[in-house]
């Protein structure tokens, strides 16, 4: 009896352990927002042991995938959007897509059209997992829907999952006419991860003479930089949060490292990663660097804050950054990995963007919101002082209120635009 009462102890324990996470007092729906913490902090946990018995990354992320992105509301039929709204599973030059339509996309005028590229670190979650925004973005909108199932990290590593978006894309540009869309009048969207894919893909569609420039942008708190993981929005989300939140520290190091290296990231190339050890000090001097990752971009506002650290390019590198730099600083350096750092950014299309208070990347959308103004952009930013990383959608199981509301505003706007 003894061992049973000491299991039911440690049990309690170890869920009060979970669950004991810093939330700010201004998040809505803290209940929801402390379950989710404390089943990414859970997943963490079961994908370290899986690791302990099969090494790797890979394994390490099937367990992730298995646990984050296997929605069960959708066995008692919930869904978000009208049954009316019609999904199609096929490929668009050799790439899987989900193609929704409503059955008014079949009567007068063109439609406009709407690629969604689906967050997740590259690595988990597919077009399915996201239906409940594709399908609802459908019915609202009234437009032709294509969400891009690239292929994913680590057993693809950059450039696939780019590549592989921008071959949907394209071809779906060149063969709007089937789908009865304006091709003049097609959006593209992603959160996170998809929304660097998102950018990334934008810039790809402007300089390609074949096809028309997307009507406009929408990026959700994205992911814009691999080069600065010390930027005051990471600085202070360590403070805030530690290890645990949402998007941790682990997390993004591990997304970060299999972004460049796949399936033979390791830990030591994380840390690196995570300690901006991974470039060299004459890239961090070059003229681009100092310009576009400063941090005197970033309103004082979002950088007054105590113990924060401006950035030094005088830091040493180690010899496993030095060695990450010398074997992909063409990757590290490249602006379809940091978009970030792409030199011309005029004549890009009309921007929306996001950004979250309480979000690791909160900086990336910052800059880039202030650059493209720069660059004669028309540009909405909306930053949600109440909001955090995967507030706008973490599955079908936990739906935030403010992440619906994110999605109403956003196809509001695209209704004044397209």
């Amino acid at each position: 009896m003894k061992w049973r009462h000491a299991t039911i102890v440690l049990l309690v324990l170890y869920v009060a352990y979970l669950c004991y996470i810093p939330i700010p007092e201004n998040i809505n729906e803290k209940y929801k927002y402390r379950i989710l913490c404390a089943f990414m902090k859970f997943t963490s946990h079961v994908a370290r042991v899986q690791q302990l018995v099969f090494p790797g990354v890979l394994g390490q992320i099937k367990t992730m995938r298995a646990m984050l992105g296997t929605p069960i509301s959708p066995l008692f039929g919930n869904k978000l959007y009208s049954d009316e709204v019609k999904l199609e599973k096929t490929t668009f030059d050799g790439v899987n897509v989900n193609l929704y339509t409503h059955p008014r996309a079949q009567d007068g005028d063109k439609l406009p059209g709407f690629v969604y590229i689906h967050g997740g670190a590259l690595a988990m979650w597919d077009p399915d997992f996201y239906d409940g925004v594709t399908g609802k973005i459908c019915e609202k909108l009234n437009t032709v829907v294509v969400s891009v199932n690239y292929r994913r990290t680590p057993e693809y590593a950059f450039p696939v999952h780019l590549e592989d978006s921008f071959r949907a894309v394209k071809w779906f540009l060149q063969h709007a006419d089937q789908y009865g869309v304006d091709p003049g009048r097609v959006a593209v969207a992603g959160d996170s991860a998809g929304g660097y894919l998102t950018a990334a893909v934008t810039h790809a569609v402007h300089d390609d003479s074949d096809i028309p420039n997307f009507e406009l942008q929408i990026l959700i708190y994205p992911w814009l930089q691999l080069l600065d993981l010390n930027t005051p929005s990471y600085q202070l989300d360590r403070h805030r949060f530690g290890s645990n939140g949402i998007l941790t520290p682990d997390l993004v190091g591990l997304a970060t490292s299999i972004f460049v290296y796949g399936e033979h990231a390791t830990s030591a190339i994380m840390g690196a990663f995570l300690t901006n050890n991974h470039t060299s000090k004459e890239f961090r001097e070059s003229a681009i660097i100092m310009e576009r990752l400063s941090h005197s971009v970033i309103p004082s506002a979002f950088r007054d804050f105590p113990n924060y650290t401006p950035p030094s390019v005088d830091a040493p590198v180690s010899d496993v950054g030095a060695k990450i730099w010398a074997e992909f600083n063409d990757v590290l350096s490249d602006p379809r990995s940091c978009p970030l750092i792409r030199e011309d950014l005029s004549g890009l299309p009309i921007t929306f963007l996001a950004t979250m208070e309480y979000d690791p990347k909160r900086d990336d959308g910052i800059r880039y919101a202030k650059l493209l103004e720069q660059a004669g952009v028309d540009v909405t930013w909306r930053h949600y002082e109440n909001g955090f990383h995967g507030m706008f959608w973490v599955g079908p199981d936990i739906v935030f209120n403010d992440g619906q509301k994110l999605l109403d505003e956003i196809i509001d706007f695209a209704k004044l635009k397209l």
